[in-house]
This record gives structure tokens, sequence and C-alpha cells, in this order.
């Protein structure tokens, strides 16, 4: 067993420590002062597993690294009975050097260590226990049945000494321990960990050694536990003015966060936050914490992980403590499903044989301070039970409380049992450390007793069905109930556990088929891959009628890997939602989601599109829901937008907690994704963060990526700076990587890819085009090259290349009838920026008539901007100046990044007509947003313009040397081709043929006095 049970790794050196700066500072400053004489003592309190061994193994190892000589002791298992067992531990090492101390000091660590020390003048052994008569009063009488630790030097016993052996008073022995230490040549850090637990002799030494501390070179920390009933360190270190005193709290959530991540037990995201909320910063329990591989046990039914040894030992002195009553009541508190004290007493009566057993049972527990009671329907954190619903709905009589009608639990309990009264665990971890230290056959004796006493018939089917081992359908019935309602936070394993537990009691192998579709739906929704694979293994389709296999249908749909499965899955899935739209609608238009999904990801054709909408058309009447509308927007060939956001009609799958209640953010995001489909991003943005925040609460991670990366895109247009996107698309990206979700991981690479393209990091760009190239061909989604041509485009252009950027563009337009997404006419704004250095304007013309005319029906604001801006870019000199002031009506500013483009082009317009002065306003604005966007090159390209025009730009004198030489338009080629940019490139950015170009360079070169473009980028900078 080991002595630091609770610690957290922090590896040999002590390196590991994660957070505790304020540790880390007392340690810091206690190890200075050491070699100075100014000996201080740090103590360290703390719940089990805050820490605290693995602060006491930090500041020795950086003792140890700083020449100080260190010794430590801890608690053993065996020697708590032995008097001075971990004193001798923490000095054996410096022991032999007790020869040099005065005879009165020898004696005094003889008799504590039962000899061993040498005796005064004999060179030999001293005797054990015994005292030099000049100073009887340095000893007290040894506890009969000690012995002296294992490990000592030979015991020589006196012979005429039958007495009793005597033991110095703690005091005195820690005077004589001070004087041994302080003859070391070098400082001395003493290092005391799991004190409480020590045995108490050398726990007394301890305390009275703490006092001599000061003005030497001798440090001491001290660890130990804060609990009831332990005599706690600080009063007795009252009277020494340097004692420091810190209790150890929970880890902030990034130490936190760290923690699991280093310790690797938790294999995803959302085991990694279930981790989190169970073990509320305890760093025990943030290392030893997981799912098990999916064995959910007892502890799954309050909505908590299951303890492992190491974690269920720090609380195990607490048990073992425990008289037998007391010890059942806590096993039966621990695992009761429900929090009222009246059931719980009830089920313990049953379990004892007497109601005033249980209730003094309940009294110590309470004293001792691991169980608590509250008053009303809400209790603090740690409330034992679900707190689902139905807890404690129903009444009890006196009766049934205990012996003789008394509703009393003792003192300090309460007056009476009302149904109002509720039991809960100040320390949380405590629920799950019990239910590991009892035995199985004891925990299904609870069980069975809470099946019977609680009065709620859902809590009460959980602890029933534990016992049940044949199928029983009425009980699995009554275990669902369990599932249904809200499940925020942990309260999905609550869920989860019912339902397959409700599945193994199915005798009907549709209804058990139907509870492992539900749960595995339910795991994927909260990003629980592997319980979702695991649930949906256990189904035999063979066993299947035409529901399960509809219901199968739509969860492996939502299975991760399962995406590249090809075309033939939309006919598939088209049928399964006719063949039970008479039974289940919700299902039904599950199912019909399910398939416009398929086209959109994978751009299916006419034919799959049209096959879709004919079944929603046939199936789905009445009024529209947000479900509908998205089927609606994923299969239209122009998705339209809507006036007002559509609203959801629950269904007979949502009443049971699957989707569409109210406050769990699926309308909103249903209503939200329709929106960005239709590029209406201003209404899309507050639709999907009120989305997002719901599915956070609810801890439905699965659906955070499918609402994080929508949100990013939309950042792209909508920001004043990039970061914004930039963090939302990681994190989209870093979930979805966690949580199986390949598709979402493409999907937010490629946003990553058209940031970094826009902000001209275009190798990041091309790297993560590449990786979006890669997952379509893998995924078989042809949908998310359309991000990675963007980025592609968009790396061209910022580098000069207008040509190959206006071709990539060109590619997404190929098929004039194929369904126009968002991505499309996003790109259309780049592809008419890059048309006119591509000369290509008349091809360009043709691709904006074409969408201008399939859009006519309706368009959303951005769009319509857009093509604004496209007309304008495009238009002839003499309309483009109309356009370009329409493009730029009030309200342009709302999308940043086509606002810069709007006034950059307009101001290169300007400039190319010769009206210098009047570029100079838009162009200088152009630079300030893209600049802000962080948009450098596209920021640098306005800048050059600006320059151009004869106007210094931030950062430039207009007094600079090589600008008093060289016009604005040759000051700009010059630094263009100082960047390494060829003529063509120079001429595709500037409006500029390669023969006008090369001539400009032909006048630059004798001016600046160089003959290549080697010397050109040496004179002025590639910058």
């Amino acid at each position: 067993m080991s002595a630091h049970i609770g610690s957290y790794d922090v590896g040999s050196d002590g390196t590991g420590l994660l957070g505790r700066e304020r540790e880390r500072t007392m340690v810091a400053a206690l190890l200075t002062a050491l070699p100075r004489g100014e000996g201080r003592v740090l103590h360290l309190s703390g719940a089990p597993g805050t820490g605290k061994s693995a602060v006491v193994r930090f500041a020795a190892a950086a003792a140890g690294r700083q020449g100080i000589r260190v010794l430590t002791t801890a608690w053993a298992p065996g020697e708590r009975g032995l008097r001075h067992a971990a004193l001798h531990r923490l000095l054996r090492s410096v022991l032999a050097g007790s020869t040099g101390l005065p005879t009165r000091e020898r004696a005094l660590l003889d008799a504590a260590f039962g000899g061993g020390v040498a005796a005064p003048g004999t060179g030999g052994p001293a005797v054990a226990g015994t005292c030099e008569p000049a100073a009887p009063d340095m000893c007290e009488p040894v506890v009969p049945g000690t012995s002296a630790v294992a490990g000592l030097v030979s015991v020589r016993l006196a012979p005429s000494a039958p007495a009793e052996p005597a033991a110095p008073a703690p005091a005195r022995l820690a005077a004589a321990v001070m004087r041994l230490l302080t003859a070391a040549a070098e400082p001395v850090l003493l290092c005391v960990d799991d004190l409480d637990r020590l045995d108490g002799a050398s726990r007394d030494t301890l305390r009275a050694l703490a006092r001599l501390c000061g003005a030497t070179r001798v440090g001491l920390i001290v660890a130990e536990r804060a609990a009831a009933g332990v005599r706690p360190l600080p009063d007795a270190l009252a009277m020494t003015p340097d004692a420091l005193t810190v209790t150890l709290g929970s880890l902030p959530a990034p130490q936190a966060r760290a923690l699991v991540t280093r310790a690797g037990r938790a294999t995803g995201y959302a085991e990694e936050q279930l981790v989190l909320a169970v073990a509320r910063g305890n760093p025990l329990a943030l290392t030893e914490l997981s799912l098990d591989g999916g064995h959910l046990g007892d502890a799954a039914g309050f909505g908590m992980l299951p303890a492992t040894s190491r974690l269920a030992e720090a609380y195990a002195e607490d048990v073992e403590g425990l008289s037998a009553p007391a010890r059942t009541v806590l096993l039966t508190a621990a695992l009761s499903a429900s929090p009222v004290t009246r059931d719980i007493l009830r089920a313990c009566t049953s379990l004892l044989g007497s109601g005033r057993a249980a209730r003094a049972g309940l009294a110590e527990t309470i004293a001792r301070g691991l169980v608590a009671e509250s008053v009303g329907d809400v209790g603090p954190a740690g409330v034992v039970g679900t707190g689902g619903a139905g807890a404690g709905a129903a009444e009890l009589d006196e009766e049934g409380v205990g012996e003789g009608g008394e509703a009393g639990v003792g003192e300090g309990v309460g007056e009476g049992v009302g149904e109002n009264r509720r039991l809960y665990f100040p320390e949380p971890l405590v629920r799950p450390a019990v239910l590991h230290l009892e035995s199985a056959a004891r925990r299904l004796a609870a069980h069975h007793a809470l099946g019977r006493c609680l009065t709620s018939r859902p809590h009460a089917a959980w602890h029933t069905a534990q016992c049940v081992a044949g199928p029983d359908e009425e009980l699995a019935r009554r275990l669902e109930a369990l599932a249904a309602g809200p499940r925020p936070g942990t309260a999905v394993l609550v869920a989860l556990a019912a339902l397959d537990r409700a599945a193994r009691l199915s005798p009907d192998p549709e209804r058990r088929a139907a509870r492992l579709l539900r749960a595995a739906e339910l795991a994927c929704d909260h990003g629980l891959t592997d319980q979702a694979l695991g649930h949906a293994r256990r189904i035999d389709p063979s066993e299947l009628g035409t529901f399960g296999r509809a219901l199968l249908l739509w969860v492996h749909d939502l299975l991760p890997g399962n995406s590249a499965v090809g075309r033939e899955r939309i006919a598939e899935l088209c049928e399964a939602a006719r063949a039970v739209a008479p039974q289940d609608p919700a299902l039904t238009q599950k199912l019909l989601h399910a398939a416009a999904r398929r086209c959109w990801w994978q751009q299916a054709g006419p034919g799959e599109r049209h096959m879709v909408l004919r079944a929603f058309e046939d199936l789905r009447s009445g009024p529209r829901d947000a479900r509908d509308a998205a089927v609606m927007a994923l299969t239209a060939a122009v998705p339209l937008p809507q006036a007002e956001p559509p609203h959801s009609a629950p269904g007979p799958a949502d009443s049971d907690g699957d989707g569409g209640g109210d406050g769990d953010g699926d309308e909103q995001h249903l209503a939200g994704q329709v929106a960005v489909l239709v590029s209406d991003l201003d209404r899309a943005a507050p639709l999907l963060e009120e989305a997002e925040a719901a599915v956070r609460a609810g801890g439905r991670y699965g659906r955070l990526p499918q609402l994080l990366v929508p949100r990013a895109m939309g950042q792209i247009w909508l920001g004043t700076q990039w970061h914004t996107a930039q963090a939302l698309a990681e994190e989209g990206r870093m979930i979805a990587g966690r949580t199986g979700q390949s598709d979402w991981v493409a999907r937010a690479t490629g946003t990553l890819a058209i940031i970094a393209a826009l902000r001209g990091q275009h190798d990041k760009a091309l790297e993560y085009a590449a990786e979006v190239e890669e997952a379509s061909l893998r995924l078989g989604q042809n949908r998310q090259l359309n991000l990675a041509a963007l980025a592609r485009a968009l790396t061209a252009s910022g580098t000069g290349r207008y040509v190959e950027a206006y071709a990539r563009l060109r590619f997404l337009f190929a098929d004039p009838a194929a369904p126009y997404a968002f991505e499309q006419v996003w790109g259309l704004a780049f592809l008419a920026e890059a048309a006119l250095p591509a000369g290509e304007q008349a091809d360009a013309r043709t691709v904006v008539e074409h969408v201008t005319a399939v859009t006519e029906a309706g368009r959303a604001p951005l769009p319509q901007r857009i093509l604004e801006y496209a007309d304008a870019v495009l238009a002839p000199d003499d309309e483009a100046e109309v356009r370009y002031r329409r493009a730029l009506r009030p309200g342009a500013g709302a999308w940043p990044l086509l606002h810069g483009m709007t006034q950059f082009g307009y101001g290169a317009w300007l400039r190319r007509r010769r009206r210098v002065t009047d570029s100079r306003t838009p162009l200088a604005t152009a630079e300030s947003v893209l600049r802000s966007l962080g948009a450098q090159s596209r920021a640098e390209q306005a800048a050059s313009e600006l320059r151009a025009t004869g106007q210094a730009t931030d950062g430039q004198s207009g007094a600079d040397d090589i600008a008093r030489v060289l016009s604005p338009q040759q000051l700009t080629i010059a630094r263009l081709a100082a960047r390494g940019l060829t003529n063509r490139a120079i001429g595709e950015q500037l409006r500029l043929s390669p023969r006008t170009v090369a001539s400009h360079l032909y006048q630059i070169f004798p001016k600046l006095g160089v003959s290549s473009r080697a010397q050109l980028a040496a004179r002025i900078g590639p910058d």
C-alpha cells in the first residue's frame, strides 16, 4: 500500500507539478532561508487527493538540487502502533552521527528507538528503553506491547532491568533530534507526509520539533489530511512565528484539464469533460477517473464515474473506522439513486433489522462529516441520487421509518424526518470510493433494500434491476423513465446506464434494439463515440422488423466512420422514411434530414435531390418546423432565406428527451444551419451562439463542432479581427477529432486554410488545403473540396498569381445546374477580384449574371452585397463609379472583409483613372480595415497602391531616399520585384502588362545603382 495515496504524479524530480504557484513560492522562500539560518515550517493540509504529497516531493526535489540534505518519512501500513517508527524512518540516515552528541541527547535517542545508539563511555550499544540516573524525568513509560522498528542495528537488552522500558517526553526528544540535525554540515529539510496517520509518539515529537526550527538551518514541511476528528497542526505551530499554513484546494480548470490529458485515462473529449465534472479539480481523481472501457457500474446510478483502487484507498480509513450500522448507512446512502432521507433510513432499517440502529448509524456518519442533511428539494453539491424527476415525490407514513414509529434520526440530525429532507455527501468522491471498498454481496443487498423502499418508481426500478437476472419488460419500461428529460452534466451517465440495463431486461429483440439504439444516439449526441459504437454493435439486424431497421439506419448514419457510404444510402433513407411514416413521424423527419445531409455533403445530382424532396412533400404535411426547413435548404438548388426562424414542434421521438425540447438548442441549431446555408450570417450568428450555449450546458459535446465551425466561417465575414474565427475553428477541429467526427475535422481544417490564406500565411494554408483534399477522398464528400479550392485560390491571389486564382475559383461554377452553396457565393467575390488582372472580365460577368438570375427570388444581405461588389469590379469604366458607390452605401461596414475589398477596388479604379487625390481615402480605408483584420498581403497591396498615389503609409517616410529617386509607381514595382515576384505577377497585381513592368525596371535599376533583382532586394529590402 502506498504511503502517498493522496498524491498525483509529479515525476521523479518534481518538475511535473501542475499549478500550485502559491505553494511553489512558499517552498522557494523556505529553501532560500535555510542556508541563512532562518529555519521555517510549512504546513500543508487538504482533503484526500488534493496533491499534498506531490508538493512535498516537489520540495524535496528542489532542495536536493540546491545541495540541501533531505530527510523524509511517511505513513506505512503496520507501523501505526509502533512508537517512534515514523521518526526513526526520518532520522535513520543521520543516526550514525549521534555518537558526537552529549550523553543526555544520546540517551534520549536510545530510549526512543530501543537501542542502537552508542552508550556513553563504552562505545557499545546502549540499553534499550533505559535512561541515565541523573535525569529520570526525561523518560515516560512505553506502551506495553510495542517493539523496536525493523532495520535498527542490533539491540542488547539490559539483564538487570526487568522493568518496562520508558519513552522520552516529546519536547525533550525533539530537542535531542534538533541537536542531532544542527550538527550536520549542510542545511537540512525534513519532509513529513501523512502526519495524521503516523504513530502518536512520532506525531507529538514532530509537533514539538516544529517549535525549534527558528534560527536554525533546519526546515520542516509537513502534510496532513484535513478531516474531522484529527487534531490540526496549526495549533501546535502557533508559537512558531515563521510557520506558514496553506490548505490545498481544487486545481483551476486549465491545470485540471492538463492533468487529465497527462494521465491519459480519458480517451475522448466528452470523457475528459465528464472526468473534470466529477473530479471537481481533485488531482488524484483527475488522474484516476475514467469511463473504464464503458463499464459504468453502480456509480452511474447517481451520475458519477467508478472509483479505482487507488482513489478508493484514499478514503478507506474513513470507512474502516465506522461502526457496522454506520457503515451500512454509508453504503446505502452512497448507492441510493434517491436523496430522500426517509427512503434511505427505511432501506437501512430493512438491512439492519432495527430502525434505532439505522438512525444511530446515520447520526454517526453525519458526526464524522461523511454525510450531511439538507432541507428542500435542492441540496448542495454532492446530493445523494440523480436529482431526476420523481425523486422522493411520494409520501411515507411514520411507521415506515423505523421501530415504534419514531421518525427522528438522533441528536444533531433533526427532530423529524420529513419528506423534504435530503442527504448529501460534502465530499462527493466518497460515494464511488465507498462502493469500490464494499463487497459485491453487500452492494447487492443494499440494491435490494433500496428497490423495495424508494418511493420514486424510476429510482426504485434502477435498484431492483441490479438484482434481476432474467427478462422483465415492465421493469425495463420503468427504467426508461430515468433516461427521459434533460441530461445536463454527468446525468447522461444515468440515462446511458438505465437504457443499457433496460435493454438487457428486454425479452423482445425489437424493443431491445430500440433501447440500445436510443442509447447509441444519446451517446453520439454527447460525444461518447466508443459507448455509441458499443451499443450499436450489440444489435443483431436479423432480429429487427421494419421500424427497428429504420431506427438502425438512422443511428448508423450518426455514427462516426459511416460518411463514406455511397449515394445509394440516400435512397435507403428515403425508403425507410416512407416505411415508418404512419408509425413514427418524428423518426420519418430524422431520416429525411439524414438523406438531405448526404445530398449536401456528397453534392448529389438532381436525381437524388428530387428523390428526397418528393419523399418530403409526400410525407410531411402541416406547418413546417426547423428540421423541415433544413431539409429543403440542403436539397434545393438555390436555398432561399426565410423571413423568420422556423419553430420546432416536438414529435413523439422528441418527447422522450432525444431532442427538440425547450432549452436544448436544437431549434436554434437547425434555424442557424438554414441561415448559414443561405449566407444569412447576421441571422445565423446569434442563433448558433445561443445553440452553442445550450449544447455546452447540456453536455452534448458531439454537437459542438457542428456549431463552432459554422460560427468560425461566419466570423471570417462578420469579424473585425480573425482571432475569434481562428479560435472557434481550432476548438471545433480539436473536439471533432476527439469525438470521431472526421467530416467536421475536415470542415474546420478548410476554415483554418481560408483564414491562413487571407492572413498571408500561404504555406500553412496549402498544408491545410492538402489535408482537406485527402479527407474529401477518404470520406467521399466532394463538398469539402470547395473550401480547399477557396484556400488555394486565395493563396494564389495573395501572391499575385491571379490567373491561377481565377482558374481555381471558376471551377466552383463549372456546373450551372448544380446547387449553389454558400462557399460558391463567397467565392464569387474573389472570382470577380481576380478577373481583372487575369484578363477574364467577360467570363466573370457571365458567372455573375447567372448567379444573379437564379437567386432573383430572394437573397440574404451578404450575397446581395457580394453581387453588388462583383458588379462594380467588372463594370465598364463609364458605369463603375455608380456601381461602386452603390456597393459602398451605408451598412457596407457590417462585413469588414468585403468592405475592405470594395474600398480597395474603388480606390484602385480611381487611381487608374488618374484621380489620384480621390483614390487616397478609399485606399487608406482599405489598408486600415484589412490590416485590422489581419489580412496582411491584402493590406500590403492597398499600401502599395496608396504609395503609388504619393501618400506615405504607416511606417513609411515620404522623404525616404529611394522615394525621392523613384516615382510612386516605380517604387511599388521595385518593392514587388524585391519580394521575388515575376514581371507577370507584378503586372497581374498592378493591372499592367509584363512589358510595361519590364520597362519600369529598366529605368529603376540605374537610378538605384543595381544590376540584378538580388541587388535590388538588398538595396531596398524585401518588405
